[in-house]
């Protein structure tokens, strides 16, 4: 049992040699510091035990309210990796969309250096963005998938035609067009979802939505974006 030396009287301590005073000095002197943690050590301990169990209810109540909203994240949740894969020996790579409870959705990118360039062009204009394309492609893709751009017009392909999704051609071209909007979108059959919350970011009600016909609300957003 490790107890301090302060049962050693005066008497005792006379007769004991200058080497081992020094000694007992130094393990009562550190024995009092011990005692003195290990009673900060448990007054945490106790602290950390309640912020365990409110960290433990807090998790609880995340738990449940993921499960009220799981048709959100069901919906809308996505989260894009880069595969690649050989066909007679040449490299080509896909941006894997992984959503929840659907199996991947790959699109494809094309050779190495033809997804290169074509990065390339399209942010031909900014030099920032085209030094890292440069510097690693790869990597600013994963990041732009995830992060970025590309996982804007992403998740506007879902809000777009959440059902359908799966369904719908994404490639290199889609993910980054070259060409003008203008040229590359045809106006929708149907209001989109993404157009009807566009209509009321612009302050129009849902009656005003409801009598609207998708040329007219096309029209509206087009000359909102260009102004």
């Amino acid at each position: 049992m490790k107890t301090n030396f302060n049962y050693i009287t005066p008497n005792i301590m006379s007769g004991v040699n200058e080497l081992d005073k020094e000694k007992i000095q130094r393990f009562n002197d550190l024995h009092a510091k011990f005692q003195k943690k290990k009673k900060t050590f448990f007054r945490y301990k106790e602290k950390l035990k309640i912020e365990k169990n409110k960290l433990d209810h807090i998790n609880q109540k995340l738990k449940l309210l993921d499960q009220d909203l799981a048709h959100i994240k069901n919906t809308y949740y996505f989260k894009c990796s880069l595969v690649s894969y050989k066909t007679r020996g040449i490299e080509y790579f896909n941006l894997s969309i992984l959503r929840y409870k659907q199996p991947p959705k790959n699109c494809s990118l094309g050779r190495s250096a033809v997804m290169k360039e074509h990065l390339l062009k399209f942010y031909k204009t900014n030099k920032k963005l085209t030094s890292r394309i440069k510097k690693d492609w790869m990597k600013f893709i994963k990041f732009d998938s995830n992060f970025g751009d590309a996982f804007h017009r992403i998740s506007d392909l879902i809000l777009d035609n959440p059902l359908n999704f799966k369904n719908i051609t994404i490639n290199r071209h889609v993910l980054f067009p070259l060409e003008p909007f203008e040229s590359k979108v045809s106006i929708p059959l149907m209001m989109t979802n993404k157009m009807r919350m566009n209509l009321r970011m612009m302050g129009y009600t849902d009656e005003e939505l409801k009598h609207m016909r998708p040329e007219e609300g096309w029209e509206i957003i087009k000359k909102d974006n260009l102004e």
